[in-house]
């Protein structure tokens, strides 16, 4: 059981208003930088005959002290004898529990028993603008304490990764119903069929509830598979109307108006934390750069569940976090356009980060395109024209890399983190899978369908070799040591 309670050593602290009060400008909300982060085992570049050169793929970062107290955090929690400061305003958002001990003792620490120190940090760095993201260690952290806190915002953070991420069945159903994770065990439920194999023996089958039980029993036999849930959120109700939590208005250039928290809003936005920090009165109306889409996009976005970004949602999120200086938001939409992953053509990527200015990561997004003529197919675009010039210009440099080397190529090694060229060539043929390091192989006009392996003192590296002597062609096989890729190319003629 979580409680808290008032101890004799308890440090006292000025109480806070809930509408005015003069703030001090957070050293946590520190304007963005780009540093370059962990190389992963795919550069979302695959293989081609001018393969560039890789570079780490840049994020920008977002780091919050919670270990000292500034002009936001100042409500300090006493966890294992150890204290962190938290915005009071700003946990109230996502838990209304924590609000109420905020309200109880609003001059005092609040104590959080039977609780880590550890779990509660990784809490925080979870639902604040580090947003850390949830894994298969963490979520067994994180469930527990948002589940005693009622912070169903969490709750949905980790249900998105549970619904994802493969687990024994009976392990998703015992956490769904442990957690009343009701999307979660719905989608559970429509996964089974008819005389479907359980484990009716385990301790996890002991441990479901009635209910869960019975609902396995019909769909056992035959019964119909409940409606999917959808995902929240499913609009922004709560903040069309005033409340103790969110008391200020906010106005798009619009007209249209939302009632939010204004340091809630303070800890996303440098434009609002400039804003608080300007007046000394009470904050009752606030103005946002913003239209109304991209105002929606952006509460839909920071307010728990928090909007999950998609190649759909990314347009109007993105252009929000720009207008509002969002550098957590900004580093969410960042890592989304530069992600090997995402169904975006380049073209679209490069203009999204040409116009939010991040002209920084313009040479990262650049190199997805491995072949000339893609990049001169990219000039075409009817809205060419609207990109910067100094975007054009990014465009320019990478033709002339894929102009001038469209040989053997430079590799960053994931290992070491050193950037090597290929140092030898070995020739396998794709018949009788042997293998030579005789380099008058491909130029012998009656070979067909040579294929190369580079390697290097790091592993082995994929770069494509063109010959078009008599019609023949090369294929290239890449084998590195965290995956396989391969392809036949062409050049280009």
């Amino acid at each position: 059981m979580i409680h808290h309670q008032t101890p004799r050593d308890t440090v006292h602290h000025q109480p806070q208003p809930s509408v005015s009060r003069e703030r001090s400008r957070s050293p946590g909300l520190i304007p963005y930088e780009t540093v370059p982060c962990q190389p992963s085992s795919s550069s979302g570049v695959q293989p081609g005959p001018s393969g560039a050169q890789y570079q780490p793929p840049i994020h920008i970062e977002v780091s919050v002290d919670f270990t000292r107290p500034d002009g936001q955090r100042t409500r300090p929690l006493l966890v294992e004898n150890r204290r962190l400061y938290v915005d009071e305003h700003y946990i109230s958002v996502w838990s209304p529990v924590l609000r109420a001990w905020c309200v109880e003792c609003p001059d005092r620490e609040l104590i959080l028993a039977n609780v880590q120190y550890e779990h509660v940090l990784e809490m925080l760095e979870c639902i604040h603008p580090t947003y850390k993201a949830v894994d298969d260690q963490s979520v067994h952290i994180l469930l527990p304490l948002a589940y005693d806190y009622q912070m169903e915002g969490l709750l949905h953070r980790c249900e998105c990764f549970l619904i994802s991420h493969n687990l024994p069945f009976l392990e998703k159903v015992w956490i769904a119903d442990r957690y009343k994770l009701n999307r979660l065990l719905v989608l559970c439920l429509r996964e089974m069929r008819p005389n479907s194999k359980v484990d009716l023996n385990g301790s996890r089958y002991y441990a479901l509830s009635d209910r869960v039980k019975v609902l396995l029993l019909e769909r056992l036999h035959g019964a119909a598979a409940p409606e999917e849930i959808l995902e929240p959120p499913l609009d922004l109700e709560p903040y069309q109307r005033q409340s103790d939590v969110n008391f200020a208005a906010v106005r798009a250039k619009t007209g249209r108006l939302y009632y939010v928290n204004p340091y809630y809003m303070a800890a996303w936005s440098n434009v609002f934390e400039e804003k608080l920090c300007s007046t000394s009165s009470g904050v009752e109306e606030m103005f946002c750069p913003c239209t109304h889409e991209e105002l929606k996009a952006f509460l839909m976005a920071i307010h728990p569940p928090q909007l999950r970004i998609n190649e759909t949602n990314i347009g109007p999120i993105l252009m929000s976090a720009c207008k509002m200086e969002s550098p957590a938001l900004l580093r969410k939409c960042a890592n989304l356009l530069l992600s090997p992953h995402t169904q975006l053509s380049v073209f679209v990527r490069l203009s999204l980060l040409d116009r939010c200015f991040l002209h920084e990561m313009l040479p990262q997004c650049l190199q997805m395109v491995l072949r000339p003529e893609n990049l001169i197919q990219m000039t075409q675009q009817t809205t060419y024209d609207c990109l910067s010039t100094r975007a054009k210009a990014a465009m320019m440099d990478r033709l002339g890399i894929l102009l001038d080397n469209p040989g053997l190529q430079s590799h960053h090694c994931s290992r070491c983190k050193a950037t090597n060229t290929c140092g030898a060539v070995t020739w396998m043929c794709p018949s009788c899978k042997t293998y030579s390091t005789d380099t008058n192989l491909v130029r012998n006009t009656n070979t067909n369908n040579v294929a190369t392996t580079t390697n290097t003192g790091y592993g082995t590296n994929a770069t494509t070799v063109d010959k078009t002597q008599q019609g023949y062609g090369t294929t290239s096989t890449m084998n590195t040591g965290y995956g396989n890729a391969g392809g036949t190319v062409g050049g280009f003629k």
